[in-house]
């Protein structure tokens, strides 16, 4: 393995180390005061470890290289691949120490339309024969329905909480605060094993944006098949890193700030969160983790008569819609520079 290939290695395990600070995964069990921060960010980065080295294999062969076309497989390099996580990870960190959390596929996939895009100036390139639409579509078609799925879900699922409560309190008469947080208790615990399954499911969906972009090198032999082990251990443990140092900002920014939340409405949330993003990553489909559980978030909401807090949830729809062109156009400047030099 020459010295080049090393370096791409490397920078996609800090690629890794950004998905991870952004990861928000844990935020209503913090919010609901079910877990410390600490605890949560520990606990969250073990399990998005776990769940990059178990559940990561589908999801990867929908993302990074495998978007491009054939033809721009073809002539797929280190260069374009520096210049997908080098536009990915930078933003993913930003937006992470300003605690706003993003899509990490829509920072993979505007980079690598940024890289196409570059690549058409080529004279005999053309973009429209650059990427896979097939697949883009399919990612978009997902992008579009998890949301929904989590906003639906979560709404009804806290129906059925508040029925659950309601008709606890008309067996057992008046109820009062120490009877309710019994209740919140046996929630809190039902919780915990929801967000559990939660972050599983999002370390092997995020984790295979940093896999599926340095994949196409190991199927061209550039990277020994038997390093692609290692290296998916590697990027679990920077994915835990970064969100153990990092992404308590975006836990504390989205745990606290949308709704109020108890323990049995943080449960309805993440119970719905954890079917989407599970679902999502066994049938192999790239979503925004963030997206769904905003979405479920603001469903938990509705269904409790509750406005979400604006201001906060202003500044991330913002921040949604800028970091597709934003990634598009950090790969597309970064890969120029690197045509201009090398």
């Amino acid at each position: 393995m020459d010295l080049l290939i090393l370096v791409v290695i490397l920078i996609t395990l800090y690629l890794a180390f950004g998905i991870g600070s952004n990861d928000e995964t844990m935020s209503s069990v913090v919010g609901s005061g079910s877990l410390s921060l600490n605890k949560a960010v520990l606990w969250g980065g073990f399990l998005a470890c776990i769940g990059c080295i178990a559940l990561s294999k589908n999801v990867k062969n929908n993302i990074g290289a495998n978007l491009l076309s054939p033809e721009l497989q073809n002539e797929y390099d280190v260069w374009m691949m520096l210049a997908i996580i080098l536009s990915t990870s930078t933003w993913l960190v930003y937006a992470s120490k300003a605690g706003v959390p993003i899509s990490t596929t829509h920072s993979v996939v505007g980079a690598v339309i940024g890289v196409a895009f570059m690549w058409s100036f080529i004279p005999g390139n053309d973009f429209l024969y650059s990427l896979d639409w097939t697949k883009l579509g399919y990612i978009a078609l997902g992008w579009i329905i998890s949301p929904l799925f989590g906003l639906i879900t979560a709404y009804l699922m806290q129906e059925l909480v508040h029925k659950f409560m309601s008709r606890k309190w008309k067996k057992d008469g008046v109820i009062g605060f120490l009877e309710i947080e019994v209740l919140e208790k046996k929630f809190r615990l039902f919780l915990l094993f929801f967000i559990s399954v939660t972050q599983l499911s999002r370390g092997g969906n995020d984790s295979a944006n940093a896999i599926g972009i340095y994949y196409g090198l190991i199927e061209t032999g550039d990277i020994p098949l038997s390093l692609a082990v290692f290296i998916k251990i590697l990027i679990g443990c920077m994915i835990a890193l970064g969100l153990i140092l990092i992404g308590r900002n975006v836990i504390k920014n989205v745990g606290g700030s949308l709704i109020e939340m108890r323990p049995s409405d943080a449960f309805a949330i993440e119970s719905s969160n954890a079917i989407v993003v599970l679902t999502c990553t066994l049938l192999g489909l790239p979503i925004s983790g963030s997206h769904v559980l905003i979405f479920a978030i603001i469903g938990s909401g509705l269904s409790k008569g509750e406005k979400p807090n604006w201001k906060p949830l202003k500044k991330m729809i913002i921040a949604w819609i800028v970091t597709f062109p934003a990634a598009a156009i950090l790969s597309a400047t970064i890969y120029l520079g690197f045509i201009l030099i090398f």
